[in-house]
């Protein structure tokens, strides 16, 4: 069973990441036309030979908020209530006591953490194609 799954997983990353060719870069350029310089590599590498991790590249976040207002003695409140996209439900403040006033719907937008000259993880793909994976975090910090 241990086996199948080994082998499975092969298959699925055949042709992917391979750690043993995790490699350091310098960002370049961001966020139009992305390029890296790959440490002992004469030439950079422009946008069409990168890969970015999902997590590294601006995100916008679809949600949907309910502002309400509600009354603690005589002094009004408020509360809003928000569902994003993936159906992850929160609340601020006191649950409200009064009919929702106003719905809005909105995107949160996440920027993203890359800045030129950040120092950053790389693995090599097939075709001299490269994998951003993320920063570089040096003994430092």
């Amino acid at each position: 069973m241990l086996q199948d799954a080994l082998k499975l997983l092969h298959e699925k990353t055949k042709g992917k990441i391979d750690a043993r060719d995790t490699e350091r870069a310098t960002l370049l350029s961001w966020p139009s036309s992305p390029s890296i310089q790959v440490d002992g590599d004469p030439e950079p590498y422009p946008s069409e030979k990168l890969a970015f991790a999902e997590y590294l590249l601006d995100r916008e976040i679809k949600a949907d908020f309910v502002v309400a207002e509600y009354l603690e003695g005589d002094e009004a409140k408020g509360s809003v209530t928000g569902v994003l996209a993936n159906g992850t439900v929160y609340e601020t403040g006191e649950p409200y006591k009064q009919i929702p006033r106003t719905s809005l719907r909105g995107k949160l937008l996440i920027p993203s953490p890359l800045q030129v000259g950040d120092r950053l993880i790389v693995s090599r793909l097939s075709g001299q194609r490269y994998y951003v994976h993320g920063k570089d975090v040096d003994a430092g910090g």
